[in-house]
C-alpha cells in the first residue's frame, strides 16, 4: 500500500465532528499514579503534512464517565512533538472538577489551527485507548 492510500485510510478511519473527517494522532499508552497521568504525544510521520510547527497542541484528560469538560490540560505547538507529558490536579480547569476525584480518564490529543480548546472541522485528534 503506498502512503497516500495509508494516509486517506488512516482519515477514513478516523473519528468525525460535524459530519467532516478528523485526522487522528498517535498516543502512547498512558500511565496513572494517583492525581498524576503520564504518557507521550506524538503526530505521526503520515500526519506531519497536515500540521504546521505553530499550530496549537491541546493535551487533556476527561472523566470516562462524568463530565466532558477537560480535567487538566497541557497546551503546546506543534514544533514540540514528541512531547512526554505529566497531568494533575494543578493543570486543571476549575478546583471544584480535580483529575483525582475520577477513578478513569481518557486522554486526548488535539492540534488545532485555530488555536481553540473547541474542536473544529479539520482539527487533528487522538483519543487513548482507541
Amino acid at each position: 500500500m503506498d502512503k497516500a492510500a495509508r494516509t486517506n485510510r488512516r482519515i477514513a478511519t478516523a473519528s468525525r465532528f460535524d459530519r467532516k473527517p478528523r485526522q487522528r494522532r498517535n498516543l502512547r499508552r498512558t500511565r496513572s499514579v494517583g492525581s498524576l497521568v503520564s504518557g507521550q504525544a506524538r503526530l505521526t510521520p503520515a500526519l506531519k503534512n497536515f500540521a504546521n510547527p505553530e499550530d496549537t497542541v491541546f493535551v487533556f484528560a476527561r472523566a470516562v464517565s462524568g463530565p466532558r469538560m477537560p480535567l487538566s490540560m497541557l497546551r503546546i505547538q506543534v514544533k514540540d512533538l514528541p512531547v512526554d507529558f505529566n497531568l494533575d490536579d494543578s493543570m486543571g480547569m476549575t478546583p471544584q472538577m480535580k483529575l483525582s476525584d475520577f477513578p478513569e480518564v481518557v486522554i486526548v490529543a488535539r492540534v488545532s489551527k485555530a488555536g481553540s480548546a473547541i474542536p473544529q472541522p479539520g482539527d487533528l485528534e487522538g483519543v487513548s485507548g482507541r
